[in-house]
């Protein structure tokens, strides 16, 4: 003879089932997130790493040309963002690397910067 399985059971069998199938979807989920995250910051890293390089590149060229250039703390995003918009020898070297201003032109510009205020 059969054994009938009263409906109570069959019901917590059910939501027991449900939760683990649950439980597997979120760890997969987490799992993957969590790498996601480790190749994000990853990358945050290497962005940085190029931002200092590029921020280097001006540095050079201030040395090269004798102009006198600082640069805010590398955490202060909003004052470099204000140093590129304001300072005129990177205003000529942005558009000189945008392809808006050809070498000639940008030499005339940080010349005649040079010419305004010559450096003791």
């Amino acid at each position: 003879m059969s054994k009938i399985i009263p409906y109570s059971t069959l019901l917590r069998q059910q939501h027991v089932s449900f939760l683990r199938h649950k439980d597997r979807e979120y760890r997969e989920r987490e799992d993957y997130l969590g790498g996601l995250r480790k190749l994000m910051f990853q990358v945050e890293g290497q962005m940085r790493q190029a931002e200092i390089q590029q921020l280097e590149v001006f540095r050079e060229m201030a040395g090269h040309f004798n102009i006198n250039l600082k640069f805010p703390d590398l955490g202060d995003r909003v004052g470099l963002q204000e140093v590129f918009a304001t300072n005129p020898f990177l205003i000529a070297l942005k558009e000189f690397f945008a392809g808006r201003i050809t070498a000639e032109e940008c030499s005339e510009k940080i010349l005649a910067l040079q010419d305004e205020s010559p450096t003791p």
